[in-house]
């Protein structure tokens, strides 16, 4: 009887894990690609104003070259994307607004864009070197690598204009 009562148990402990809902594989792809199209827009947005606003030559270069990059980087992912069949929030898509303190900066502007970029860029970084090594969807995973070496590039360069600003 014991063992009977004891196998009722087990199984009925196994039919209320099946129950429990299994998370979406995809869940993380479309997570990280949301996050990198946020990312995209903002150095797209905040490259344009550098490109207007900057005093110094090479950060108005810097932010051209954020403009094309992250452009290039923007459309290679919304292809991937839809490739996926993989929705992207309108959040993640649309016309992202560029930080008011940017905007208003005047006289600051190089160094609070610049400020702002190397931060951003080391986040995002980290953000594209975990889902490299940790990824699930093994298409998006191979995006996440391929992408790393402009990034860091970008880091690199930025961090070199933070050091003339010092």
């Amino acid at each position: 009887m014991k063992k009977i009562f004891i196998s009722i148990l087990c199984l009925g402990g196994l039919a209320a894990q099946a129950q429990i809902p299994q998370p979406d594989p995809d869940t993380t792809a479309k997570h990280f690609l949301t996050v990198a199209s946020i990312k995209n827009l903002q150095e797209v947005s905040a490259g344009q104003l550098a490109a207007q606003k900057a005093m110094g030559s090479d950060v108005k270069m810097f932010g051209q070259m954020m403009v094309k990059d992250h452009n290039d980087a923007e459309a290679k992912l919304l292809a991937l994307a839809k490739s996926q069949n993989v929705n992207l929030p309108p959040a993640a898509t649309g016309g992202i607004q560029t930080d008011l303190m940017l905007q208003n900066a005047g006289s600051n502007f190089d160094k609070l864009y610049v400020h702002g970029v190397l931060s951003g860029h080391r986040n995002t970084v980290e953000v594209f070197e975990n889902y490299a090594t940790t990824g699930k969807n093994p298409v998006v995973k191979a995006f996440a690598q391929a992408m790393l070496p402009t990034l860091k590039h970008h880091l690199m360069e930025i961090e070199a204009i933070d050091e003339k600003l010092k």
